[in-house]
């Protein structure tokens, strides 16, 4: 009987020898049976669902064209495992075979008949299916217990420590202090306002290999929103371990695996304070940029070239003060639309050497600090006072509704979670739940300014910090910048009543200039 020999394994986490041990065993089995080995093929670290075509199983594709030819009289194989673990393409293996005039021979089960088949090709695709569940199941104890069940995360190291029985005790993880202080870095840049491209470019001319190993990018810092990865989204940083972010399915035509995002409310949360890299202020910190997105992409956004690009307008008609040659700036409609009688111009150097004066007289003015203080907290005492009104019936909607949620949970539990119905009020309920604790939180958002003893002499340290910040090159100008630019909310030029140039009007972020007192001086 002429005979054809297939062998297979799935992983490269397997023996290696495995299809030679495969395709021995065969020959054993056609030399004692008298069969003729007319072929091998065989296919190493390919899985059993991979699919039939040439580009998924190369060896098991080839070994059904040579059967085309019509002089082989079976294919031999260690077990319809082997040859597939999809109910389908096992159906269409043997039908192949048949058409052709050969059958499906396998030493586990004898000929491989169309009950056999179907039995075994069901049994063989479900396995598949129970071992995903067992390894998630497995997983899920490792992560609820405080162990990695996943990938390791850029600025940790695997241990591998030997337990009490001695085996090697599996998902512990350790803070590996030079990469976690990348980490920190990337954090503290990004707060001060430096660009992810401008943090990946200076890492890569430092050298610094990115957690692939390769090159830095700026996705490598903000990875995906949805799924929460990516340097500046990752939750281990902060503490806490994620497990069940994602789940993976098979693409019913090119048969790959495919990894989808699971809804938040899936996920499963573990406390793990000991693998800590950032604190909770620079977490926050991230997080309300990341909230505060509008969404325009970073390839649609451009930041500001100079110091005071997009912050001037003009005091005639609210146009933008923007640059209407090398060195000279000017109102936006006296260039596109002649229609502004301020034709008055200043130079770069001129306009922001009055800028930074004003700012720095208005951060060294301690009486218009205080003056400010005592409004704002006035105002804060009264939004403060309205809210204690506001807050006892928010929180006993809070309360009607987290019972709400728990008796649909118990219900969920008891077997109701079949009727999507339930499904469906619980989901409204956690939205109106989050929603209820938004406006909570927004009534007792707030706090009082308080003034520093010392703040002439910490404001003039700043200003020295960022004087000297501007006069350098890379980050440090960067920073400074932008701490700058935080302190502006507006600029206003206007016509001079008398004589040439223009009178700036400097409208500054009162607030922010009082928290610098808070702050180290050197932050730039």
């Amino acid at each position: 009987m002429r005979t054809i020999l297939y062998a297979r394994y799935s992983s490269d986490l397997q023996n290696a020898q495995s299809t030679a041990d495969q395709l021995a065993t065969l020959r054993e089995r056609a030399e004692k049976d008298g069969w003729e080995v007319v072929a091998t093929f065989s296919d190493d670290e390919i899985s059993g669902r991979a699919g039939i075509g040439e580009m998924q199983r190369p060896g098991l594709n080839a070994m059904l064209a040579r059967v085309e030819r019509g002089d082989i009289d079976q294919v031999l194989a260690e077990a319809t495992d082997r040859i597939a673990r999809h109910g389908g393409d096992a159906h269409a293996v043997r039908e192949h075979l048949e058409y052709h005039g050969a059958r499906l021979f396998t030493l586990a089960d004898g000929v491989v008949d169309e009950i056999t088949g179907a039995i075994k090709g069901l049994m063989d695709a479900r396995y598949l299916k129970d071992l995903a569940d067992r390894v998630r199941r497995g997983q899920r104890g490792q992560h609820g217990r405080g162990f990695n069940a996943g990938g390791r995360a850029y600025g940790y190291r695997v241990v591998k420590p030997i337990g009490a029985d001695g085996e090697i005790i599996r998902g512990i993880l350790e803070i590996d202090e030079e990469q976690a202080e990348i980490v920190r870095r990337i954090y503290a840049e990004s707060l001060a306002g430096v660009s992810a491209y401008a943090i990946v470019k200076r890492l890569n001319a430092e050298g610094i290999p990115s957690p692939r190993g390769g090159p830095w990018r700026v996705s490598t810092l903000h990875g995906d929103r949805v799924r929460a990865n990516g340097i500046l989204r990752n939750h281990l940083y902060r503490g806490v371990m994620i497990y069940n972010r994602t789940h993976r399915v098979y693409h019913h035509k090119t048969r790959r695996r495919v990894v989808r995002s699971n809804p938040p409310g899936e996920w499963r949360y573990v406390d793990v304070p000991h693998l800590r890299i950032i604190d909770d202020a620079s977490w926050e910190a991230i997080e309300r940029k990341y909230t505060t997105f509008d969404g325009v992409t970073a390839d649609k956004q451009r930041r500001p070239k100079r110091l005071l690009s997009g912050l001037g307008k003009c005091g005639l008609c609210g146009a933008n003060w923007i640059v209407l040659g090398v060195s000279r700036w000017g109102c936006s409609n006296v260039k596109s639309r002649g229609d502004c009688t301020n034709t008055r111009t200043i130079s770069t150097n001129e306009y922001e050497r009055r800028v930074l004066g004003q700012l720095q007289a208005i951060m060294l003015d301690t009486q218009a600090v205080e003056h400010f203080i005592q409004r704002y907290n006035a105002g804060m005492a009264r939004k403060l006072a309205e809210a204690e009104t506001s807050c006892a019936p928010l929180q006993r909607k809070i309360e009607e509704c987290k019972a709400r949620a728990n008796r649909l949970v118990d219900a969920i539990a008891d077997g109701a979670g079949e009727f999507q119905e339930v499904k469906d009020r619980l989901r409204s309920t956690r939205e109106e739940l989050a929603t209820l604790q938004d406006k909570l939180d927004a009534l007792s958002t707030g706090s009082t300014l308080t003034q520093s003893p010392d703040l002439g002499s910490r404001y003039r340290a700043y200003v020295m910090t960022l004087d000297a910040a501007l006069a350098s090159d890379g980050p440090a100008r960067a920073q400074a910048i932008a701490a700058i630019r935080s302190l502006i909310d507006a600029l206003v030029l206007i016509p001079k009543d008398q004589g040439r140039g223009v009178d700036i009007r400097l409208e500054g972020r009162m607030a922010e200039i009082i928290n610098l007192a808070n702050r180290v001086p050197d932050t730039c």
